[in-house]
């Protein structure tokens, strides 16, 4: 409890601090690498004293400039500072529209890309969607969504939702599965202290957006979640079909 308590003042502590910073310069005119020094700090401190041992296999590629369509399965909170901290801060999420309410977190998280949801609004939802693409058409930078739309309980995948696939065919970036695990383990989204342990974060072959393009939604769930169930040992789950406003991670 003493480790969740510390964690938690620590992440208040970072924003308030360096998202300052961050939203002042962003004001003038968005740094992405201020955005992705401060991303990832923030990330890797939350890492750190939560007790993550962080392993990251396969290649995430991000130094080559080239902006890609992460899809990853979610078990943890700490899942969005995973991935964060793997990618070097150089990502960007679609979070429930009431993150985007806290002072300075929420300032941040708009000035600097990320897409508020409104799960009771498939509506407004999708006009986020289609503002969100096409800001990544004009300045093109890297997105991770995770398809299932919340944490699981048990360790086991839930329905990748079909509107997922959509939106990462739409973006014509590369289409990256990412297997996360041991994130349940050190933090269940049933209780509130972390018990520290090692956690897996797995980049996949990248899907090419040709490819992508030539895959109906369906093919390419199958082709998600096929290679991210194998990556558990786990059998795939059939896909669920949401309205969009549903896809939403749930970092809370």
């Amino acid at each position: 409890m003493t480790r969740a308590i510390i964690t938690a003042a620590a992440m208040v502590l970072i924003v308030a601090t360096v998202g300052s910073v961050v939203l002042l310069v962003g004001l003038v005119r968005p740094s992405n690498r201020l955005f992705a020094l401060s991303a990832a700090l923030w990330a890797r401190v939350v890492l750190f004293l939560s007790g993550t041992r962080l392993t990251v296999e396969g290649d995430p590629q991000t130094g080559d400039g080239v902006p890609r369509f992460y899809m990853a399965n979610h078990q943890s909170a700490l899942d969005i500072p995973i991935l964060v901290s793997a990618l070097g801060g150089n990502v960007r999420f679609m979070a429930k529209n009431t993150l985007f309410r806290i002072p300075v977190f929420g300032w941040v998280l708009w000035r600097y890309g990320f897409a508020p949801i409104n799960r009771s609004s498939a509506r407004e939802t999708a006009e986020t969607l289609d503002r969100m693409l096409e800001r990544l058409r004009k300045h093109p930078v890297s997105f991770a969504v995770f398809p299932e739309g919340t944490r699981t309980r048990d360790g086991k995948l839930l329905p990748f939702r079909r509107g997922t696939m959509k939106i990462g065919q739409r973006s014509g970036f590369p289409i990256v599965p990412v297997t996360i695990s041991g994130s349940l383990r050190v933090h269940h989204r049933d209780r509130f202290a972390a018990h520290p342990g090692p956690v897996r974060v797995m980049f996949h072959e990248p899907i090419p957006p040709q490819r992508v393009s030539e895959m109906s939604p369906g093919e390419l769930h199958d082709r998600v979640v096929g290679v991210i169930a194998r990556e558990l040992g786990q059998p795939q789950a059939a896909p669920e079909l949401e309205p969009v406003a549903c896809m939403a991670a749930e970092a809370s």
